[in-house]
């Protein structure tokens, strides 16, 4: 997707038909009229983030930037960026909410595709359920997905290999909370198997027990971790354009008053 911009000529064009006929002069004035709006908008998206999303992250409200206009180009956007060095740029994540439209595979899900788990049309939604609880912005960490990828071995041998640790601690996690994709009650999904597994050692070639007997018949129980669905759809919760519209439209008529004025 290209990066997630409002931009003032789609939605206030009596406004820009007016500014493409200034002096030369008075181009670069109205340009530091724009700008200022455009920082307006920016503001009170920012503002109003904590009410239309749940617990926003740092990174989301950073995310927020302003493309400013200049004498050449009377012209302004604000908008959610479209890259990050780490992570979901916020650009992917609040479209759906900003937009009101269906989202888009992330990246973990695509991994699942290619390895078969899930079908091309599937989708996989954290239940934030013990293994894999969400933290306090509603979402799983990047570690987490990397590690349920791993146990699953859908990064790929090479991928399954590197982030599988030899230690006896993580061993003994590894044996107390693994995961498999399938159907239980009728309902695909990801599992985690929880609970410590049997233990004990089996009996010898004839017969006899070998140390510790199995403590057998212990099923071991498994949550819910991810539920598997069709491509999800979502409710126009974050109207940023027109939040954009309505703020920048205030501000600007009050810039330009004040420069007609000087």
């Amino acid at each position: 997707m290209a990066q997630m911009t409002f931009t003032v000529q789609s939605d206030l064009p009596r406004l820009m038909q007016w500014t493409a006929q200034l002096s030369r002069e008075m181009r670069p004035k109205v340009a530091d009229a724009m700008t200022a709006a455009a920082r307006a908008a920016e503001r009170a998206i920012k503002a109003q983030a904590p009410s239309k999303i749940d617990n926003p992250t740092t990174w989301t409200l950073n995310s927020v930037f302003v493309k400013p206009a200049n004498a050449r180009n009377l012209s302004i956007a604000v908008g959610f960026k479209d890259y990050a060095v780490k992570g979901t740029p916020a650009a992917k994540y609040l479209e759906p909410i900003a937009t009101g439209t269906r989202r888009s595979h992330k990246g973990f899900e695509r991994l699942l595709q290619g390895s078969g788990l899930i079908g091309p049309s599937q989708y996989a939604i954290p239940t934030g359920v013990y293994p894999l609880k969400l933290n306090a912005q509603g979402n799983l960490s990047a570690g987490k997905y990397v590690q349920v990828l791993s146990r699953l071995k859908a990064l790929g041998q090479q991928g399954y290999t590197a982030n599988r640790s030899q230690s006896v601690g993580s061993q003994k996690k590894r044996s107390q909370a693994d995961y498999f994709v399938t159907r239980l009650g009728g309902h695909p999904g990801i599992f985690a198997r929880v609970g410590p597994k049997p233990k004990g050692n089996p009996a010898s070639a004839n017969g006899k027990p070998m140390g510790r007997p199995i403590t057998s018949n212990l099923k071991r129980g498994y949550h819910t971790v991810f539920y598997v669905t069709r491509q999800p759809s979502y409710a126009l919760q974050f109207d940023t354009g027109k939040i954009l519209a309505k703020t920048f439209e205030s501000v600007y008529l009050s810039q330009l008053a004040r420069i007609v004025a000087s």
